[in-house]
């Protein structure tokens, strides 16, 4: 494929994500059909399924692509990359922005709430759930492979226990993310810092007996 082609669909791809988002947030996933999307996106049915095998497969791109384009998310990437020398800090850095004021207003959005709703069955439908169930079981995946790249730089115990951390720390963060939809952050606005670095240091404590 040409260059200019290439750049041209990739362009459109990230058009139809961007009118997709506005759309299920606006007005729902059961309710935005893809001919709605392809419609206010100003491209045809068939371009939307030259990117998107179906709606289903929309969201779940759509939620990657919102991932990569969200502050700090970065960092998640980056910490597990075997070539990053200080995966921890990076970690650190991805936890501690989980609390930022720009990534509070997107957990507060209709878009998450959409999220949330087929996640827990109140809207969408099985496929759907089933991909967002398999997107949550990749980024576990991920958190567990930052873990280990801390332990091969040296920066956690050795005979950590992986499990153990990727699920202790997914439970933290888990519990910021509520806190922040409840609103609920006054006292962690004075000391997130400080928690950070104490659920750092409790990581250190889960070894393999």
């Amino acid at each position: 494929m040409p260059r200019k082609t290439q750049e041209e669909s990739q362009e459109t791809r990230k058009n139809i994500l961007e009118c997709a988002k506005r759309l299920f947030s606006k007005r729902g996933y059961e309710r935005t059909s893809l001919s709605d999307i392809a419609k206010y996106s100003g491209v045809s049915r068939g371009a939307i399924y030259w990117h998107f095998e179906s709606k289903e497969d929309l969201l779940v791109n759509l939620v990657e692509y919102v991932d990569v384009n969200t502050e700090g998310v970065r960092y998640f990437f980056e910490s597990a990359s075997p070539s990053e020398q200080d995966p921890l800090s990076k970690l650190k850095a991805f936890v501690l922005c989980i609390f930022s004021e720009e990534l509070s207003e997107f957990f507060n959005s209709s878009f998450v709430n959409m999220l949330i709703g087929i996640s827990n069955g109140f809207s969408g439908n099985e496929d759907a759930r089933a991909k967002l169930a398999e997107l949550d079981k990749q980024r576990m995946d991920q958190l567990s492979k930052i873990i280990m790249n801390c332990v091969a730089k040296g920066q956690l115990p050795k005979n950590l226990n992986i499990r153990a951390a990727t699920e202790h720390l997914a439970v933290f963060m888990s519990g910021i993310f509520f806190q922040t939809r409840m609103k609920n952050t006054d006292a962690l606005k004075k000391y997130y810092s400080q928690i950070v670095d104490m659920e750092i240091e409790q990581l250190k404590l889960l070894v393999q007996s």
